[in-house]
């Protein structure tokens, strides 16, 4: 069995539980916000798992939401980055955080927050959280692409030097491959996350929404992995 050292997420189903519930858009969303807060404590009773990453904001939504939806998540986006530092979380468990995907497209003000977050968190040791906003694996791959050329064109780098190794230092941020990929929300697919990363992911998919998620569930998707056999093309 191999360990599993990195998780990854896709939160889908907010709006639909929102729906379900009878409830606005804003609580819908907050409610999501706050169950990934339960995950990312639920995942602490698991030492193994040194790496989580959670798609927060997809550029696709980003690119085709309304602004009012938008506005929404800003400003629970806002009201949660003040937790990192004002709470203990992070700096109890010394969980450092990284937000991967074309961030320069937020509000100057998240920008700003942010980067202060990441920097309250930068020396702690023990796990990742990386949060993905306007993020598109597709993008992310001509995103490093372009800064691959770059770096070719001013003969940083030689053309022979890159392999598949060399190549994801290019990428938004240098993790461990996510070893298990969980969704929610009854789409059996990946949309693009972690495109490049994910070649060897385990995939759970679950039928609930995102805000429906249980601790339990949780155990069920890792009982997964653990029971899984991976040869990585051996």
């Amino acid at each position: 069995m191999t360990e599993l050292t990195s998780i990854a997420f896709i939160p889908d189903g907010n709006r639909r539980y929102a729906k379900k519930m009878g409830l606005n858009l804003f609580d819908g969303y907050f409610r999501g916000a706050q169950k990934a807060w339960d995950v990312l404590q639920w995942t602490l009773n698991y030492p193994h798992i040194k790496t989580g990453t959670f798609w927060a904001l997809a550029l696709d939504n980003f690119r085709n939401r309304s602004q009012l939806e938008l506005q929404v998540l800003f400003k629970i986006f806002e009201h949660e980055l003040d937790k990192v530092k004002e709470g203990s979380l992070f700096d109890a468990n010394q969980i450092r955080l990284k937000f991967i995907g074309r961030t320069s497209l937020f509000p100057q003000n998240l920008q700003q927050k942010m980067a202060r977050a990441e920097e309250f968190t930068e020396n702690f040791k023990n796990k990742t959280m990386n949060v993905a906003l306007c993020y598109s694996g597709q993008a992310e791959v001509v995103d490093a692409a372009k800064h691959l050329a770059r770096d070719i064109g001013s003969k940083k780098v030689s053309a022979e030097s890159i392999d598949e190794r060399a190549f994801k230092q290019y990428l938004y941020a240098d993790y461990p491959d996510p070893d298990l990929i969980i969704r929610t929300g009854g789409q059996r697919r990946l949309s693009g996350f972690l495109s490049y990363q994910s070649a060897y992911s385990e995939l759970y998919f679950m039928d609930k929404y995102w805000p429906e998620l249980t601790q339990q569930d949780l155990a069920e998707a890792i009982d997964f992995y653990e029971s899984t056999q991976r040869n990585f093309g051996k």
